[in-house]
């Protein structure tokens, strides 16, 4: 397996997170996701992000960095298949679908024990531990632990499985500890 690209934010850092936004010329990003996003020190798109323009919006805000889902396009050298970014002493790995590592999904949340999650997110991001992992792919907005590692799924700024409830996320990292904020866009 490859080795993820890794990105490391010096000292403590505060990473804004999205998803699912699948843009084209009729649907755009929201402004609310430019003002939850004010004062990020990154910001990770986790996939399906459509047109692309979308990402040159965002890196008016901050540095951008993306993982690949199904609606972007695949000679687009800015997205990768997972990512792992060093922030605040913790170790943050990003991809799109947790079922592409063979996490199972139901109902927006993964599904396996603890342990098996913690070995399988270890594996796929070629380091161990991994403190948090960012998803996305369902559209529904999670956070929760797994296996001692902190999972986030934003949910979708433009289209979510709730009518609605769009969301991005905000996760801080700062001295060994992640919190993370739900955000209503």
């Amino acid at each position: 397996m490859d080795t993820p690209p890794i990105t490391t934010l010096p000292g403590s850092g505060r990473i804004g997170l999205l998803a699912d936004t699948h843009c084209d010329q009729t649907r755009r990003l929201p402004a609310g996701v430019f003002q939850a996003f004010a004062g990020v020190d990154l910001i990770l798109h986790l996939g399906d992000c459509g047109d692309s323009a979308a990402l040159d919006e965002l890196q008016r805000i901050a540095p951008v960095l993306a993982t690949r889902g199904g609606d972007d396009r695949s000679d687009d050298t800015r997205y990768a298949e997972r990512r792992v970014v060093e922030a605040g002493g913790l170790v943050v790995g990003a991809l799109f679908d947790l079922t592409s590592i063979g996490i199972a999904v139901a109902e927006g949340r993964p599904v396996a024990d603890g342990t098996r999650i913690g070995r399988i997110l270890a594996d796929a991001f070629v380091r161990s531990p991994v403190d948090v992992v960012a998803f996305a792919a369902t559209h529904q907005p999670w956070v929760g632990h797994c296996g001692g590692v902190l999972l986030v799924n934003p949910g979708s700024a433009t289209l979510p499985a709730t009518p609605g409830r769009t969301t991005v996320a905000v996760v801080e990292c700062r001295g060994g500890v992640a919190s993370v904020a739900l955000e209503r866009v």
